[in-house]
């Protein structure tokens, strides 16, 4: 069996995830941590704009209009057939690590911190919905992303700076760890990559038919 250059990739930003976290675990994400200790406070009507109740309703409503408008015109313009997709794909990651991966890891927030630094890192299988890892906003949003930019490559500047930004943000407004983020990038664009590869295949199929 040949291995396929996707799965290859894919390969290496998993090795690239693994060490740039263990990396973080140990040297880097108790100090940034500590370095915005109480930032989370500062820029809480940030964090309560941007919560992830606001973005699962954002990215379902999107959904809900797309769909109505293939309903109503019977066809989508290439541009909303991608974002559709993307928004799927991106809720989709994001349910799968909020039920799952957050459960499995157990990895307390930054907050903690207030109370002292934590003796261990991972509390496996102890984890819930408000648990650190992965970061849910950024496998949401780099699932997005992902797939837009697979499905319509001029996007690629607009959503990495934004991508980008939303990192930072995250890290500086301590809600998450330097390691979170990366681990939700990951995540995030193992699920975007898919789903733009399965509706890249979807469409190659139906136009050569």
């Amino acid at each position: 069996m040949t291995i396929g250059p996707l799965f290859k990739m894919w390969c290496l930003m998993l090795a690239a995830a693994l060490i740039g976290v263990a990396i973080c675990i140990r040297w880097l994400d108790v100090p940034v941590a500590m370095a915005f200790l109480g930032n989370a406070n500062r820029f809480s009507g940030l964090g309560r704009g941007l919560s992830s109740t606001v973005l699962v309703f954002g990215e379902m409503l999107l959904i809900i209009v797309l769909a109505i408008a293939r309903l109503m015109r019977g066809d989508l313009p290439e541009f909303g057939k991608a974002l559709f997709v993307a928004s799927c794909a991106s809720l989709s990651a994001y349910v799968a690590n909020d039920q799952v991966l957050k459960f499995i890891f157990g990895r307390e927030n930054p907050l903690v911190l207030l109370q002292g630094v934590p003796t261990h890192v991972f509390n496996f299988f102890q984890g819930d919905q408000h648990s650190s890892f992965p970061s849910g906003h950024m496998v949401m949003a780099t699932a997005f992303a992902v797939a837009m930019i697979r499905l319509q490559p001029r996007t690629l500047p607009t959503l990495t700076i934004l991508l980008s930004i939303g990192a930072a943000a995250l890290v500086i407004g301590n809600w998450h760890f330097v390691g979170d983020v990366i681990a939700g990038i990951f995540v995030g664009a193992t699920a975007g990559l898919v789903a733009g590869e399965l509706w890249s295949e979807h469409v190659q199929k139906h136009t050569s038919a």
